[in-house]
């Protein structure tokens, strides 16, 4: 214990003298600690906990149901996860039968759903609630900012998400109904599409939806106080009626959670938290190696400046064991004040986001809470990464020549040239994981990532040393500098590993952005041809059609307008499906033209996108005109016609004449149908679609919205929409751009901390140079050599290195869409497309190029030219 304390005050007055090198080790294990420690902080503040949600949910309520289902059910603490599930409609409970389950107490009712209101050029959804704020079973659920609350039907209060001043009238509905604001209220974190408040029965019409419509949209619920605490014992009972309950009793003295009957239920996300903790962990561990890989240098920096000083306490008796204590107290004490000042540093920037984004009810930040013991373990990983990080340059400290620091002269350590024969073992294996992964779990990916880096730490030394010996046509500066990284492995090779590191995981990140994409165009199918713009609905009235056509010929005067119509039954829609699914590729999305749109000719020329006499001629003449060869046998075509009605489906197979005609690519649909096919099997043409040719008008984005919100103003059941082909979200565009910064500033920090040390040891071979003559910018080459050669050699290989887990991390992501995909819609399966995979080559070879060539001329810009005269003992 006495050489451990006497160790610790050696490595405090080092780090006194040496302030720029401990500010850096502090820095590199901080900033990752720093971060941490505010996503942690800011995660926890901002995903409020059941019990605090309490006023939130409940006002002063002692509990609030919801009638689930007719039959017993078991739920979870919440009640919003409850078992068996069933999909069929539920019937409407009214408050009587309600008051009946729950007995003696009172009960008011609140509901929640979705309605429309007027912004002015168009109408917007949306988050409506009722319930009687006046009541004092709702006390501080939504606190009043401004106003009232309202009184009558026609008046309202809105939250923050609808900005409409206390006194002005809002039009509710695509009746306008007028609606009085008396009020402004805070919004609910976590419920962002609360915007309209009134009380009950004002927005939400009764019976005119469906039951099962209401059993996916609007929430009827029902606030109750009781004379006594609504215990689990009591939830339970409640439950055997098919309702469940959210009780504040149960929240504050909950029940074991499990398979028993008398248990909660864990809920749907039990099951993934195992996958999701792994992948946590081999993330953690990730990120160690990488603090490790990169601090590891600059102890080695520390290790170069005081070896005189360390061989002095060798010279007084000091053993191999002190000398390594000492070192390993600089990463002790380094890493506890990383630790702290890291820790305090994002606790700071935590309550910094949580005041600006507000705290409720006055913001949707909860109050602010500091996870003691996450970050406790967030401070030991910071603390184990600087123990770790000083552990090689400990053990060189064992191994120096004490006579050789004393006299000044450089030393030469033992420097084994890693272990590459157990490194390539764990390269393979951490491979062979990643690739097993694909059909396993993300954490397997990770956890192969994880076995690859330690093997690759292994190999890296071996294949320093390769290329240093290859080094010998370059000119001199480049030559000095490679033969100086291969002498010095054990600053190297780090520096390398950890810039490989970085590369590898931005590689690894591009390939899947790429790949998602990839799989994004190849997936979508157009709803209508490139460059057509469709007014389309299939459930619009005859009624709204009529103001919907002059609407658009206003704003498209002279254009003709492409009508497509679908059948419909006395009881409901009519889908046409063929019977051999021969052309799962004609299938398209159900807000485009459908499987079989019923029209004329100028329907046909535009689908195929030419004029075909021939196909024309038979679909005048009652023949369906088809895409797809494999579909038509005989001159004809069977088809499955089933009507959809609220209650089971009604099936029957036609066999229908029918032509092929020849189109380009993926078929949009499977061909057209003449609009008597559709009357001739007893149906009626319905029209739900009018288009405008592309060849004859391309309307642009301004266009677009123009013609949107007048025809939306008729009917919410009506969409306007130009077809541009696939859509991607610039989300992960962004993402990469700040992947490859955070990627840029590990490489260029591990090289130019490698550099700099690089530079440190080699500073007498430099002296040396310029006193028989070397002219100040060969030094200059020197330091952009030993740049080069570490981002050099890092950048390209951890770039193609990240390919592995990149490609399979992507394919895991499309074989999990094809077995999404597999279920189907409607019964009808989609199409399978595999694994989808693609290489960002361009952007890659930008980086692998960029990259190095950045940091040897920043190096060569800042490195030192100087001259310093020493003399040279023994």
């Amino acid at each position: 214990m006495s050489a451990f304390l006497a160790a610790l005050r050696i490595s405090r007055r080092g780090i006194g003298r040496a302030k720029g090198r401990s500010a850096l080790i502090i820095v590199m294990i901080g900033l990752p600690i720093l971060a941490l420690t505010a996503v942690l902080t800011v995660d926890v503040t901002r995903n409020i906990d059941p019990r605090e949600r309490l006023t939130m949910d409940l006002g002063a309520a002692d509990a609030k149901v919801i009638a689930r289902a007719a039959e017993p059910i078991r739920q979870n603490l919440r009640g919003d996860d409850w078992e068996p599930r069933r999909d069929r409609p539920l019937r409407k409970r009214s408050q009587a039968e309600i008051q009946a389950v729950i007995g003696p107490g009172r009960i008011i009712p609140m509901s929640e759903d979705f309605g429309e209101y007027w912004t002015g050029t168009d109408y917007a959804s949306a988050g409506v609630r009722e319930i009687d704020l006046r009541d004092p079973m709702a006390a501080g659920m939504f606190p009043l900012l401004r106003g009232r609350y309202p009184q009558t039907a026609d008046e309202v209060v809105v939250t923050a998400f609808l900005k409409a001043e206390v006194g002005s009238t809002i039009r509710y509905t695509r009746d306008d109904v007028p609606k009085r604001v008396v009020g402004a209220v805070v919004k609910q974190p976590n419920r962002l599409g609360i915007k309209i408040i009134g009380l009950p029965g004002s927005l939400i019409p009764v019976g005119t939806t469906t039951a099962v419509e209401e059993s996916y949209a609007a929430e009827r619920s029902w606030l109750v106080d009781t004379p006594a605490p609504i215990t689990w014992n009591e939830t339970r009972r409640i439950n055997r009626a098919g309702v469940t309950v959210l009780s504040r009793a149960v929240l504050e003295d909950p029940p074991p959670v499990g398979d028993g009957p008398e248990q909660a239920i864990r809920g749907w996300l039990g099951s993934r938290g195992i996958n999701a903790l792994l992948v946590g962990v081999m993330g953690v561990t990730l990120a160690v190696i990488e603090v490790v890989l990169l601090a590891g240098p600059a102890f080695a920096v520390g290790l170069r400046r005081r070896r005189r000083e360390l061989a002095l306490i060798s010279a007084q008796g000091g053993s191999a064991r002190h000398l390594k204590l000492v070192v390993l107290a600089d990463g002790l004490t380094l890493g506890l004040a990383a630790a702290v000042l890291g820790i305090a540093g994002g606790i700071a920037a935590a309550r910094a986001i949580t005041s600006y984004l507000g705290v409720w009810p006055l913001g949707e930040m909860g109050p602010f809470e500091v996870p003691a013991g996450q970050i406790a373990l967030v401070a030991v990983l910071g603390v184990f990464s600087g123990v770790a990080a000083a552990v090689v340059p400990a053990v060189q400290a064992a191994r120096a020549d004490v006579v050789a620091a004393l006299t000044g002269r450089r030393a030469e350590v033992r420097d084994r040239a890693g272990w590459p024969l157990l490194g390539l073992i764990l390269l393979v294996a951490g491979v062979g994981a990643m690739i097993s992964g694909i059909w396993v779990a993300d954490s397997v990916v990770l956890f192969g990532a994880v076995i690859g880096l330690l093997g690759l730490v292994m190999v890296t030394p071996r294949l320093v040393r390769l290329i240093g010996g290859l080094a010998g046509g370059l000119p001199l500066p480049f030559r000095l500098a490679a033969r100086d990284a291969s002498r010095n492995r054990g600053r190297t090779a780090p520096a390398i590993v950890a810039v490989l590191a970085a590369a590898a995981a931005f590689s690894a990140f591009t390939v899947g952005v790429a790949s998602e994409r990839r799989a994004s165009d190849e997936y979508y199918r157009m709803q209508f041809p490139m460059g057509a713009t469709a007014v389309y609905g299939n459930d619009v009235t005859e009624e709204s059609w009529k103001k919907i056509r002059p609407i658009v010929e206003g704003v498209l005067p002279g254009v003709p307008l492409v009508e497509a119509y679908v059948p419909v039954a006395d009881d409901g829609m009519v889908s046409f499906q063929q019977m051999d699914g021969a052309c799962s590729r004609c299938m398209t999305t159900s807000s485009g033209f459908g499987y079989l749109p019923a029209g004329g000719p100028d329907l046909l020329r535009l689908l195929l996108g030419r004029t075909d006499r021939a196909a024309e001629t038979a679909l005048a003449e009652g023949k369906m005109v088809i895409f797809n060869p494999k579909a038509v046998r005989d001159g004809r075509i069977r088809l499955n016609l089933s009507t959809w009605t609220s209650d089971e489906p009604k099936e029957r197979t036609v066999a229908v004449p029918a032509v092929v005609a020849t189109v380009q690519g993926p078929f949009n649909v499977l061909g057209v149908m003449p609009v008597g096919v559709i009357t001739k099997e007893g149906f009626t043409a319905k029209l739900s679609h009018l288009v405008v040719d592309p060849a004859v008008a391309h309307l642009t984005r301004e266009q677009e919205q123009r013609l949107s919100g007048p025809v939306r103003a008729v009917t919410t059941k009506v969409a306007v929409r130009t077809e541009r082909g696939s859509r991607q979200d610039d989300r992960p565009a962004f993402i990469l751009w700040v992947m490859a910064a955070f990627a840029s500033v590990v490489v260029l920090g591990g090289t130019f901390t490698a550099a700099g040390l690089a530079a440190a040891d080699a500073r007498s071979d430099l002296d040396t140079l310029s006193a028989v003559g070397a002219r100040p910018g060969t030094r200059r080459l020197v330091a952009a050599g030993q740049a080069m050669f570490i981002a050099g050699l890092g950048v390209p290989l951890g770039l193609l290195i990240g390919l592995v887990p990149g490609l399979a991390l992507a394919s895991q992501v499309s074989l999990r869409r094809d077995a999404v995909r597999e279920i189907g819609l409607n019964g009808v399966p989609f199409e399978r497309m595999g694994v989808i995979l693609r290489v960002p080559w361009p952007e890659l070879l930008a980086v692998g190029i960029g990259l190095p060539l950045a940091a040897a001329l920043i190096a060569m810009a800042f490195a030192g030219t100087r001259t310093t005269l020493i003399r040279r003992m023994g």
